[in-house]
């Protein structure tokens, strides 16, 4: 019986991410006593972990599922001991019992089961974190898919969005993560996303937006909904089936072509996020089925994303970036996109993103399928875990669709290379043809607007010199270094003051029989050695992000 009591669950979420920290933090403080030694047992913590979330999410349901679901896909973020577990959670969700089921319906809809479907198959056919599909039979005949809401879960989810929010703050002080993801506006993204997912009205105009969409096009197709048998917690919808997507054996055996079936299944989700601008958030391959003439059904809608006009129009200044070889227009396109944070500089993003056009620059559009990009990316590793870049929020779900995308797309298609599949769409976002004669104009162009603007540029650099307001960048290393050093000896002496006289009083109290209080006083124990283990982790010369400082000449 899933447990409802705020107390209980809070604690449950609480305490598995609390533990997980803690023995991220111990690890790594053996890893720097013993070195390269302790690295062997680093998977098995991971699985043990994942192992440990597993179980917990479980027993809990709710949120936990999801989230569990989330990070399953991401093998860019979590090894694969994380993942290879936590994919398991796909196809292991408790089922609600079918009488809990039957009364939903009839509150829903103000009528007995029996007098709504000709049939109704009380075994489910899929159990999901937040609903339970079962196949039925209208009275007029019509096979159906009836998607029910799970009972209580909309509490459940308020609940446990709650509990998150002690997580967040724990992610904050601890670790690092946070200058790369704004854990506020995923937290408030995740949140809305949720909620729309408890409400099938939402779910069912979301499928009725993507069949228009797609209304023209025979390889896509989603199921058909039946509105006079939908509410908030129950959607009716065409009965579809069709082949799994990652089953490549059984694609071969019906005699598709999985590399057809690839190319179908990526070209949908290009036309869906750049040129429809509403895109399937949620394509693990339990939600898209193949046909048996090779197209691609997707079904669940209740997890859907918005691109809008303003993000397509830095797109395509992204794109128009990359095909110029324009480091400015592709470092403002990403600022504008919100993937680089304000306080970046941007004259060292220009550097490092040159580096990467460099490789492009002798390379004609048209030969652009034929390219590798994982060196070319692996190159600007390095300055994205050292700059202040970060995933907006608003793209989390879409990050998290093309990290599930691309997993399928490798299994049906290893060879696949995406730079030629969106060559296409590159031109129809653009609206522009990227011939050779194009590349050159757009060269020449470039060329004439510096022409007439580095003149007058040149005159009023001049003419600020002479009246000593040019900027002078002096370089602060390292007395930046000196203060970080003596800023970092002053945390590490604070937190273990503050541990020793805590361990000194929980003897005292353990000594004096007053075993309740000195149980309490592990609490603070625990969260101080904490903030050690983690200050212990800087390295002390280390030095402050902030690069140079800026002084005004003045004339006298």
């Amino acid at each position: 019986m899933v447990s409802h009591s705020k107390v209980h669950r809070t604690f449950k979420i609480i305490q598995l991410f609390a533990g997980f920290l803690l023995e991220i933090a111990w690890y790594k403080l053996l890893r720097k006593l013993y070195g390269v030694r302790i690295e062997a047992q680093l998977p098995q913590l991971y699985r043990n972990q994942a192992i440990h979330f597993r179980e917990t999410a479980l027993s809990l349901e709710g949120l936990l599922i999801k989230v569990g679901q989330f990070f399953s896909t991401r093998v860019d973020m979590l090894p694969e001991e994380y993942t290879s577990e936590l994919a398991l959670l796909q196809d292991e969700v408790p089922p609600v019992r079918t009488a809990q089921i039957r009364r939903v319906i009839v509150k829903e809809l103000g009528n007995m089961v029996e007098n709504i479907f000709a049939e109704f198959d009380d075994n489910h056919i899929a159990a999901a974190s937040l609903g339970q599909v079962h196949r039925a039979v209208l009275i007029s005949g019509e096979v159906v898919a009836v998607k029910v809401l799970r009972p209580g879960i909309e509490e459940i989810i308020e609940i446990d969005l709650a509990a998150f929010r002690g997580v967040i703050w724990m992610i904050r002080v601890f670790t690092k993560w946070e200058k790369y993801a704004d854990f506020d506006d995923i937290y408030d993204e995740f949140g809305s996303t949720l909620r729309e997912e408890l409400d099938y009205r939402q779910e069912l105009v979301n499928l009725e937006r993507f069949r228009a969409n797609f209304q023209d096009d025979p390889m896509i197709s989603a199921p058909a909904v039946y509105p006079e048998y939908s509410r908030q917690r129950v959607l009716t919808m065409e009965f579809v089936d069709g082949y799994k997507v990652n089953d490549r054996a059984g694609l071969l055996a019906a005699g598709l072509v999985p590399e057809k079936v690839a190319g179908t299944l990526v070209d949908a989700y290009l036309k869906q996020a750049l040129i429809h601008g509403f895109y399937h958030a949620d394509p693990h391959p339990g939600n898209l089925f193949v046909r048996p003439d090779g197209g691609i059904i997707f079904i669940d809608f209740g997890m859907v994303g918005r691109i809008t006009d303003a993000n397509k129009r830095s797109v395509r200044k992204l794109i128009s970036g990359v095909i110029n070889s324009n480091s400015e227009e592709l470092s403002h396109a990403l600022q504008e996109m919100g993937f680089i944070k304000p306080v970046a500089n941007l004259l060292s993003l220009q550097k490092a993103i040159t580096i990467f056009l460099a490789e492009l620059k002798d390379i004609p559009f048209e030969e652009l399928g034929n390219l590798q990009v994982d060196s070319l990316l692996g190159e600007l590793r390095e300055f994205i875990y050292s700059e202040p870049f970060q995933i907006p929020a608003h793209y989390t779900f879409l990050g998290r669709a093309v990290g599930t995308l691309s997993g399928i797309a490798a299994g049906l298609d290893p060879n696949m290379n995406i730079l030629s599949v969106i060559k296409p769409y590159a031109r129809q976002v653009l609206g522009q043809d990227f011939s050779p004669l194009q590349l050159v104009l757009q060269k020449v162009k470039t060329v004439a607007v510096a022409a007439f603007e580095i003149p007058p540029l040149l005159e009023k650099t001049l003419r600020d010199f002479r009246a000593g307001d040019v900027q002078v960048k002096v370089e602060m290393g390292p007395l930046l270094r000196q203060l970080r050093f003596q800023e970092t000896l002053a945390n590490r002496l604070m937190w273990t003051g503050l541990l020793a006289s805590t361990g000194i009083g929980y003897i005292i109290v353990l000594s004096n029989g007053q075993e309740r209080l000195s149980t309490m006083l592990l609490y603070p124990m625990a969260a101080f050695g904490g903030l050690l283990i983690n200050n212990l982790r800087k390295r002390a010369e280390k030095p402050l992000k902030l690069h140079k400082h800026t002084h005004r000449q003045r004339r006298h």
